[in-house]
């Protein structure tokens, strides 16, 4: 019984050691809606077709975000004056479907394959399929920062 009690109280003072450090913190992953982070970039989406149709590069250069790079323009002043030109000429789009969408874990990056329809002043040119690459902003909102 005498080693007993004296047992006792390095028992307790170990449980009270190894209660009382600190674990690791383990960081939690944030839970991402999926389907809202997919209908907020739609949204979008849809901004850039209406500004297709409306020739209306400002609307259209509101989708992007200022490191927006495009492979065949290079950034965003670049972008704006193809584009620019581009209605110019008569040219605009319509039509824009997204065919894919796929958002990351963590909900802050994002691409669609989507298609289009092209049209100048005499008519339908085709459709032309695109990969737009999103990325969410401090804001929440969703730009694009690539597109090939």
């Amino acid at each position: 019984m005498k080693k007993l009690l004296m047992i006792l109280p390095l028992v307790f003072l170990l449980c009270m050691t190894f209660s009382c450090q600190k674990g690791e913190e383990v960081a939690e992953e944030p839970v991402v809606d999926i389907a809202a982070e997919e209908a907020a970039i739609r949204e979008v989406f849809e901004t850039t077709s209406k500004a297709g149709l409306a020739k209306d590069v400002e609307l259209f250069m509101s989708c992007m975000a200022e490191d927006v790079v495009a492979i065949s323009t290079g950034g965003k002043d670049d972008l704006r004056e193809w584009y620019s030109n581009w209605f110019s000429k008569g040219n605009y789009w319509d039509n824009g479907t997204i065919e894919k969408i796929e958002i990351s874990a963590l909900g802050d990056m994002a691409y669609t394959v989507c298609s289009w329809e092209l049209f100048n002043d005499e008519g339908s040119r085709g459709r032309i399929s695109n990969v737009l690459v999103w990325k969410k902003q401090a804001d929440g909102s969703w730009k694009q920062v690539a597109f090939y």
